[in-house]
């Protein structure tokens, strides 16, 4: 028997769960994200540098896009969009959620966010939620570079892999058969972080939660307001390497 890359582990589990939800009409809705602590730096930060950066005309790839989970900005935003994601299913999900957006210019890839298929600099932005770990780190950050155009941004969030909570909390997953090895290996640390400062010029980043796994479960208690105030403030004094989350703004420059 022929083992399985984790490149096809990972479509196919996405492929799977894609096609239960395209049968279930209810699943396979474009949501808003929710008020909770998981989601704020989503609305709060990642959805705003998609809205602040667009403009009319601007090209947009989103890479592994998935079933569009973080998606509805960009489809209320911006009007030449390009989705990508290795599954074809997931794909089929968005682009059903999609034909209230039929006015815009929607263009929909299957393909592996290593060897993107597109010409050298013609996105305005490169969107990305959570995919930076299903791809070589140094191939997926090149091509993010080659394919935008000088001046252009890549905007992306993601789970950062320093604080040894949460590096355990991913190796649990990965015992239960939910990731693959090589997502825990590719997983973004500050080291990658540097590498994109490096390569991109003008870059910006903010990390959040990085003490989530205390004040989500509080939140459940004393709310989701005084939380995230509390959350902020430790947000704001302690390291950096202890975040949950981080989000990325990077301006790429020709030196």
């Amino acid at each position: 028997m022929i083992k399985k890359s984790d490149f096809e582990i990972e479509r196919e589990r996405y492929s799977k769960r894609a096609k239960i939800n395209k049968q279930n009409s209810k699943n396979s809705q474009l949501k808003k994200r929710k008020n909770n602590l998981i989601d704020a730096p989503y609305i709060e930060i990642y959805f705003k540098s998609l809205i602040r950066n667009s403009k009319k005309g601007f090209k947009i790839l989103e890479i592994c896009c998935g079933e569009g989970e973080s998606s509805l900005p960009i489809l209320e935003n911006y009007q030449d969009i390009t989705f990508a994601d290795i599954s074809k299913n997931s794909l089929d999900v968005i682009k059903k959620n999609c034909s209230s957006f039929s006015t815009k210019s929607i263009s929909f890839k299957e393909c592996n966010m290593e060897f993107l298929p597109f010409d050298n600099d013609i996105f305005d932005i490169v969107a990305c939620a959570g995919g930076l770990s299903y791809g070589n780190n140094k191939l997926v950050l090149n091509e993010i570079h080659r394919v935008l155009k000088p001046n252009g941004i890549f905007i992306g969030i993601d789970s950062l892999n320093e604080n040894p909570i949460y590096k355990l909390n991913r190796y649990i997953h990965y015992l239960k058969g939910n990731r693959t090895r090589s997502t825990l290996k590719r997983m973004p640390d500050m080291k990658l972080l540097e590498d994109y400062k490096r390569k991109f010029g003008i870059t910006k980043i903010n990390f959040s939660g990085k003490l989530i796994w205390m004040f989500y479960p509080l939140s459940k208690i004393i709310g989701y307001k005084k939380t995230k105030i509390l959350s902020d403030l430790f947000d704001k004094n302690l390291p950096k390497w202890m975040s949950f989350k981080f989000i990325i703004e990077a301006k790429k420059i020709y030196r």
